[in-house]
This record gives C-alpha cells, sequence and structure tokens, in this order.
C-alpha cells in the first residue's frame, strides 16, 4: 500500500455504512449510539435500584411502626394498671385511664397512617398544644431512660433464679 491509498471497509465488514449499529455508521454516530443507550441502561438500573431501596425503607418503616405500636400499647396497659393500684374510682386511676386511653389511641393512629401523616399530625398538635406536647415529650424521654437504665441494670446483672442457697458461712463450702 502506499502512502496516498486509503482503507475503505468492505460491505461486509461491521464499520461498514447501514450496519446492525445504527445511523450513518460514522464513528461519531456509533458512539453517539452508544452512550446512548449506556445512559438508558444505568438510569433503568438506578431507577430500579430506587425502588429496591424504597421498598426496603418501606419495609423497616412498617416494621419499627409495628414495634413502636406495641411498647405504646403495653406502656398504656402498664399506666392504667398503676392507676388501678389507688383504687379503681380513686383520681390517680381516672388520670391513669386518661392518658392510657390516649396513648392507645396515638398507637392506633401509629398504625394505621403512614409515616408521612403521622409526622404532620405530630407537627399540627405540637402547634395547638405546645404546652402538652412538651409534657408529653418530657414524660417520655424519662420513661425512655428509666426502661434504658432498666435493661441496661438486667444485661449487667442478671437475675439468677435457682433453689440453691449459699452458705452464710463460707468454711461450710464442701471443697473436694
Amino acid at each position: 500500500m502506499s502512502a496516498n491509498k486509503t482503507h475503505t471497509p468492505k460491505s461486509g465488514s461491521k464499520h461498514a455504512a447501514g450496519d446492525s449499529i445504527g445511523g450513518s455508521g460514522s464513528p461519531a454516530d456509533i458512539a453517539a449510539d452508544k452512550v446512548t443507550k449506556l445512559r438508558d441502561k444505568a438510569a433503568q438500573q438506578a431507577s430500579h435500584l430506587a425502588d429496591e431501596a424504597r421498598h426496603a425503607a418501606d419495609e423497616k418503616v412498617e416494621d419499627l411502626k409495628g414495634q413502636a405500636t406495641s411498647r405504646i400499647e403495653e406502656t398504656a396497659e402498664n399506666i392504667r394498671n398503676a392507676g388501678h393500684e389507688f383504687g379503681h374510682d380513686s383520681y390517680q386511676a381516672q388520670a391513669a385511664d386518661y392518658l392510657a386511653s390516649n396513648l392507645t389511641q396515638a398507637a392506633e393512629m401509629i398504625r394505621d397512617k403512614d409515616l408521612g401523616s403521622v409526622v404532620e399530625d405530630l407537627s399540627t398538635f405540637a402547634r395547638r398544644n405546645p404546652a402538652l406536647f412538651l409534657g408529653g415529650a418530657a414524660l417520655l424521654g424519662f420513661a425512655a431512660a428509666r426502661m434504658m437504665k432498666a435493661s441496661e441494670r438486667q444485661m449487667t446483672h442478671p437475675v439468677i433464679t435457682s433453689d440453691y442457697k449459699r452458705p452464710a458461712d463460707p468454711s461450710m463450702l464442701v471443697t473436694r
């Protein structure tokens, strides 16, 4: 081949005009087509991953909502029982029943609504009743701290339930 001659692809070559890759067959058109296809594929994969992440987050939120409502209902029952310790017709029992019924309603609201609606309702309530909201937040904070402290104590000092009685005098221990 001389330097003046140019190489033109044969009609059977994969770079020939009108080939299966598309377009006019110029390298710029082929590259643009590949970029478009890769961009579309990446966007599709990103959308799929986002959908999977959203689904996983929704499942986690539902699980946490179930745990939260169970705890709230358990707390409501404990409050109700504590109030009845003062007598069923006492002021303390009435106040405990009122608080417990409100907690039960809150648990039902959390269970039945999506997270966005719960947050919106909570912020509306806080704006309308700031003192009650802050008091409730403080009460929940104290209750959470108490539960955490109690569970920490159980973890560090497990209660051993056994019929074994240790002798009062260490010299009474039998050694072999």
